[in-house]
């Protein structure tokens, strides 16, 4: 009889920690960057649908739409420049062939999110017809919401192996995508309201000042909208470290470095105290002074938008480190397949 082969449970594990994006900015960056200007296109395309018969509404389209083509830019370059050839980046239908691949997949995406981004600007430049721009604000809709999702996906993609196992824990396609969907649209939320508000603190002349002027009246607003999905985003943090603290032995690996171990630092104070927590308290400290104290609070309002962005390029890195933790492995090593 052939010795019985041990269970993983009874084997040692390996654990397995790599470095190749961790030790990249550009990833990161790009991730947030990505993430952040689907936000802003989907502002732009909402305020401008949403809110035609009011000035204020149009003028915050307006600066989204400005602000969406430069984010867009920059984080395509810190993508295209981690390529490592980056002609492969600007031709890449003509080299790949996985067609099932998030990057291909992405990189499609990014070939029609690119295009509206630019048009969507342009149009709010030369003051054109209303009507071209709505048919480009209703496509920015779903080009917004893919590109935030895509920047989840595109990580997520090497989360599970042939025969349901899972390389990488935390790049799990089940919580990462929204995460990063939610996150695009809060940060996306802050950069437009912290434009907004330095617009009108640099008080811009002339045609600007007509254009983008009151575009400060909506930061109140945002800040409310955004407050409502740091909830949703806290809530699916939550959710995502439940599913991680009762799962395998290598989600429960990935929860212990989150929330005890090397990454405890970030992820508690980069990414639930100022992506969510402070933020939050600004919220409620920003009511109670405009509200029943009736004194300006215009300077929290710069606070917690500026949170919101550095806590959610944390974010990107906590996910991005954290994936570097691979699933153990057994040893000695048998076929698990």
């Amino acid at each position: 009889m052939p010795p019985q082969m041990p269970s993983l449970e009874q084997l040692e594990p390996i654990i397995l920690v790599t470095s190749k994006w961790g030790a990249s900015f550009h990833i990161p960056w790009y991730l947030f960057l990505g993430g952040m200007a689907g936000g802003t296109l989907l502002i732009a395309a909402l305020a401008d649908l949403l809110g035609a018969k009011h000035e204020r509404y149009q003028a915050l389209s307006r600066i989204a739409a400005y602000i969406t083509l430069p984010i867009t830019i920059v984080g395509g370059l810190a993508l295209t420049f981690h390529l490592g050839k980056p002609e492969r980046g600007i031709l890449f239908p003509l080299f790949m062939s996985n067609y099932r691949s998030w990057l291909t997949i992405g990189g499609w995406i990014i070939a029609a999110f690119f295009p509206l981004a630019v048009a969507y600007a342009v149009l709010w430049y030369f003051r054109t017809g209303r009507a071209p721009r709505l048919i480009v604000a209703i496509l920015s809709i779903p080009a917004g919401i893919g590109m935030a999702l895509y920047t989840g996906f595109l990580i997520s993609g090497t989360w599970s192996i042939p025969g349901g196992y899972w390389f990488s824990p935390l790049w799990d396609t089940r919580y990462i995508p929204v995460l990063f969907l939610i996150s695009g649209l809060s940060t996306g939320l802050a950069g437009c309201g912290l434009v907004a508000l330095a617009v009108d603190h640099f008080r811009p002349s002339g045609v600007l000042r007509r254009e983008l002027g009151g575009a400060s009246e909506t930061a109140g607003t945002l800040s409310l909208l955004d407050t409502l999905v740091i909830i949703a985003e806290g809530s699916w943090i939550y959710l995502m470290l439940a599913a991680f603290a009762a799962g395998d032995v290598g989600q429960k690996l990935v929860y212990g470095v989150l929330t005890k171990g090397d990454l405890a630092p970030w992820f508690w104070w980069g990414v639930i105290a100022l992506a969510l927590a402070l933020p939050f308290l600004a919220s409620l400290v920003e009511v109670l002074l405009v509200k029943v104290i009736r004194v300006p609070a215009d300077w929290l309002l710069y606070v917690k938008f500026v949170m919101v962005l550095v806590g959610g390029l944390l974010l990107r890195y906590v996910i991005v480190w954290g994936g570097e933790i691979r699933k153990p492995l057994p040893f000695p090593p048998f076929n698990v397949y």
